[in-house]
């Protein structure tokens, strides 16, 4: 019902959002399917956990468009367990499937204080795979709101001013390999922001992405 609302009010874009929108398979093939079907580009962000050969063959069987892998780092780090290494098994086949099914793999990758290294292995990797990349400055929390119960306060992964300059510069790199032609999410004036984002700065930006969204729970 969601589904055909959304394509009365000329909506064609679906994305599923979680936690981990594969702990519902099935729901999220009958989605995939149905949306397909209506003429809907569905986007499926998953940190691949989940994933096995025979489900992403269903996946692109039901007409899946985009699957945005949440990868951090290439082997786990404390406060980070999105590894690459620990889907690695399950990238190489959807990697290898793009081309039979014609959906798009892209990783999505957050810069923390921890991975820094990490993001341009990972670019890397992306790129000798023939898959786009889409990149995060990781945000501390909010100061108006009580932390205090957070148990993983002193996993805090936010980047702290003495990484700044490494980010720095991280980020110039991120610029070239844009330039060079490697496929990002990220334009090159969205990764000059992210530096004085990463800083706390206001910034003008005009991208009008999400302006237009709607959230619907499957409850």
């Amino acid at each position: 019902e969601s589904i055909d609302w959304l394509k009365s009010l000329g909506c064609r874009v679906i994305a599923i959002m979680g936690g981990e929108p594969l702990v519902r398979k099935d729901l999220i093939l009958d989605i995939v399917r149905y949306g397909r079907e209506k003429g809907f580009f569905v986007y499926l962000p998953t940190n691949g956990f989940l994933l096995t050969e025979a489900l992403i063959d269903a996946l692109g069987e039901a007409g899946v468009a985009t699957i945005n892998l949440a990868v951090d780092c290439v082997s786990p780090k404390p406060g980070l367990p999105k590894a690459l290494m620990a889907v690695e098994t399950q990238f190489r086949y959807l990697a290898k499937q793009q081309g039979k099914y014609g959906y798009i793999v892209f990783f999505n990758i957050n810069i923390t204080s921890r991975n820094i290294k990490d993001v341009r292995m990972l670019t890397e990797i992306a790129h000798d795979n023939r898959i786009a990349t889409d990149y995060h400055i990781n945000e501390p929390p909010l100061e108006s709101n009580d932390i205090s119960h957070f148990t993983h306060r002193r996993e805090v992964l936010c980047i702290n001013p003495e990484q700044y300059g490494e980010v720095d510069e991280l980020l110039d790199w991120l610029i070239q390999k844009n330039r060079r032609g490697y496929p990002m999410v990220n334009s090159v004036a969205h990764l000059r922001l992210m530096k004085d984002w990463m800083r706390g700065k206001d910034i003008d930006w005009h991208c009008r992405a999400g302006r237009n969204g709607m959230m619907i729970r499957p409850d």
